[in-house]
Formats: structure tokens, sequence, C-alpha cells
């Protein structure tokens, strides 16, 4: 394992910010995954499940199992973790600018259309190897046609730019009260079967855009893209499958939920080929993907508490 510390903009004098990052297996030598965790700063149970896993991986890279190229980021956001008022942790939206940490990622489909205009040819993974090698410079240029940035955009610039040529891109959240369940784009279904499967999931929710390109449909949708335009004529694969794994609801940060979420991530990553060994049999799906359109919020008449009748994960009528 080998760990690097990303400097961050100082947001004032005398601070300093810093982005932690370990990477297991060696660049180059096979598929590509991407985690990270509290990316909103007050979802810890993604932090508990990135501190197992790691122990697997350390224990994989150990035997030799990694085949290719592991990237945790195991706390996405410092600037989060640092709002605090009245000792409540306020992670979700910076409180300087009410943004949304998961919102606003770098959208490079236009570019990217652009920069493969006229290059791409018949040998798909040729065309991946293009794509991913535009995706690598167009990140760094829209990075420094920013000019001066806040600490806020450079943080969404430095992960981005870690996630960027991915072939797997796990973002882990949760709710606030949840079963677990998961996010990703329509055209990444049904190859994101197995990990719905695989977790256990009791809703998996699917969309190609959600609005505001947060964290997960920053990768998956040049893709997406890439295939309207020129998909007749090129075979371009859906090459990054990104994700937003909800892992139940904030207060579920139990070593006993934890362990099982970081075999399973383990399993799926065998699964798809970044590590040797047997995953085993495939767990049965508890559900099926559905449109992000369906899901609905159920509005109060007047104001109140709520009182669960039933546990999260449960049907109703």
């Amino acid at each position: 394992m080998q760990q690097e510390s990303i400097a961050l903009i100082r947001p004032q004098m005398g601070t300093r910010r810093s982005l932690t990052v370990r990477r297991y297996g060696k660049p180059g030598t096979g598929p590509k995954a991407y985690f990270q965790a509290a990316l909103h700063a007050d979802e810890l149970p993604g932090v508990l499940v990135l501190h197992h896993l790691e122990k697997l991986l350390a224990d994989a890279e150990k035997n030799d199992q990694i085949i290719g190229e592991i990237v945790v980021v195991p706390f996405a956001n410092p600037i989060g973790f640092t709002q605090y008022v009245d000792m409540k942790p306020l992670g979700r939206f910076e409180m300087r600018t009410g943004q949304n940490f998961n919102r606003h990622y770098p959208d490079l489909c236009d570019q990217l259309i652009e920069a493969v205009r006229g290059k791409l040819g018949q040998d798909a993974d040729e065309n991946v190897k293009l794509i991913r090698t535009e995706l690598r410079r167009l990140i760094g240029e829209h990075q420094t046609a920013m000019g001066p940035m806040t600490d806020l955009q450079d943080l969404r610039f430095n992960l981005a730019k870690l996630a960027i040529d991915a072939d797997l891109v796990m973002d882990l959240h949760c709710d606030w009260e949840a079963a677990m369940h998961m996010y990703t784009s329509d055209s990444s279904w049904p190859e994101a079967a197995d990990l719905n499967a695989q977790l256990g999931c009791e809703a998996c929710l699917v969309a190609e855009e959600s609005g505001d390109n947060p964290f997960d449909e920053a990768f998956s949708r040049p893709w997406v893209e890439l295939r309207r335009a020129f998909g007749d004529e090129f075979p371009i694969p859906m090459a990054t499958f990104a994700t937003t794994i909800e892992l139940r609801g904030d207060q579920d940060v139990y070593d006993h939920y934890a362990i099982k979420d970081a075999a399973n991530l383990f399993a799926f990553l065998q699964r798809r080929g970044v590590i040797s060994g047997d995953a085993g049999p495939l767990p049965e799906a508890k559900c099926d993907a559905t449109p992000l359109a369906g899901v609905d919020r159920v509005t109060a008449t007047h104001g109140g508490m709520i009182v669960f009748a039933v546990d999260a994960g449960q049907h109703v009528k």
C-alpha cells in the first residue's frame, strides 16, 4: 500500500487541509477501482466500511491477489469535518456557500465529444484508452482554466482527478433513516445487478441525470453522452460503472454491519476481476432496479414529529 497526502488550498491564514489517499496494487496492470467515504462529512458508515475493507485489501496485496489498482480516499471531505454547530456536525452543505458537497463536479461531456471526434475506431478497447487519455487531459486543463479557486472547488477537482479514469467508482454515503440502497446510471443496468445483489440492497434507483452533476454522474455521464453521439458508428462500452451506495441510516455505524459490507465489496471486486479469488455464489437479489423518478416525498399536512410505525425496508401498502 502506498499512502499520499494531497495538500488542499488553505481557506484562511494559519490553517491547512489535505486529502489522504491510499493505493493498493499497481497502476496500469488491470482494472482500476476508486472508493471514497464521507463526502457528506456527517455520514460515517462508509468510513467504518472502508476501515474494514482496507484490512482485506492489505491481506490481498500481501498475497499478490490484487490484479489492478484500488484507490481509497477514506475521508473525502476535510472541509465538512470542521463544520460543527452546537456540537452537531453539518457535513452535507458547505456553510459559506450553502452548496452541497456532492454536487457541481466538472462536466466534461461536451469537451470530450469534440476531443474524440474523428479519432474513434472499430476497436472498443482502443476507444476506451483514447477516451480515458482525453479525460485525464481535459480534467487538468479544466482545472487550469478555472484560475483561482475556492477550497471547495479545489476539493472537487482533486477528487475528480483521482477517479476520472477508473473502471469502478464507489461513493459511500448513507441516508437519515434507510435500508441499504444504491444509485447508478440506467445505462449501467443490468450490469450493476451483481453489486445490487451482493450488497443486499432493498432498492436500486437509476437515472442518467439527476441534476447538478453529483460525484458518481460526473464519471458515468461522459460515457452515456459519447454513446449517444457516436454509438451508431463506433463501439463505445459503458467503461465506467459509477455508483452511490447508501449504507442504511446515519446512526448505523456498527462493526457487524461494516464487516459484512466490506466483505461484500471485496467479493464484488473479485467478481469484477480487480482481485483474484473465488467470490462465491452471488446472493439472490432482493430488488430490481427502478427509476429514480419514481421516488416521492410524503408531505405532512401540518407540523409535528415523525414516529415510524415500521422499520426501514419493509414493504407497505
